[in-house]
């Protein structure tokens, strides 16, 4: 990440507002760290006002080749198709599953499209993203299972009952913006081969 703010943080200023500041002995490093990297002819990528995640997502659908995203962050998942798989840390970098979209469906019920859908409405404490409020783990899932898609769910709000429409229905802005904080913008352009 090239710095904290981005563009998400123009659509909700309070993005990732519950993050702690980057300590400064771990801040000192990363000059350090990139001089090791370019050492071993490692690339590094980063552009003012997208994150990691961003450039990562940009990368997989640059070129038509086999990608494996390694991260501990399980918004990648949404990356997974023919060409993407997530391999994610489960234990340190010590133990990991290598996710494919059969593997997410075993895991998580979820197509890898849904990781998005999922977070708009739970939300996701570690990005506070506010998703909508009421409305749990277990609440969305099944939401998900049944109408696939948050637009779905809005196209079928007169099916549902009691406070999981009221939830929905008052808080519609929130779930639409939790989405668009969510989705990983895949094309960033880069100037790299």
């Amino acid at each position: 990440d090239y710095g904290k703010k981005t563009f998400r943080n123009d659509m909700f200023d309070m993005y990732k507002g519950n993050r702690k500041a980057t300590p400064p002995e771990l801040k000192l490093q990363f000059p350090i760290l990139k001089e090791v990297l370019k050492s071993m002819n490692i690339s590094t990528i980063e552009i003012s006002g997208y994150e990691a995640d961003d450039i990562i997502g940009s990368l997989t659908k640059l070129y038509d080749v086999h990608n494996i995203v390694l991260t501990g962050d399980r918004d990648s998942l949404q990356l997974i198709n023919q060409n993407t798989y997530v391999m994610l840390t489960k234990k340190g970098i010590s133990e990991t599953i290598l996710y494919n979209t059969k593997q997410l469906m075993e895991d998580f019920s979820v197509e890898p499209y849904q990781i998005i859908e999922l977070k708009a409405i739970m939300g996701d404490a570690s990005d506070n993203i506010p998703g909508v409020k009421g409305i749990g783990e277990k609440g969305a899932l099944n939401l998900l299972d049944k109408y696939k898609t948050l637009d779905g769910v809005y196209e079928n709000i007169d099916e549902l009952k009691g406070k999981t429409k009221e939830y929905l229905v008052d808080q519609r802005d929130m779930a639409y913006l939790s989405k668009a904080l969510a989705t990983i913008d895949t094309t960033v352009k880069l100037n790299v081969d």
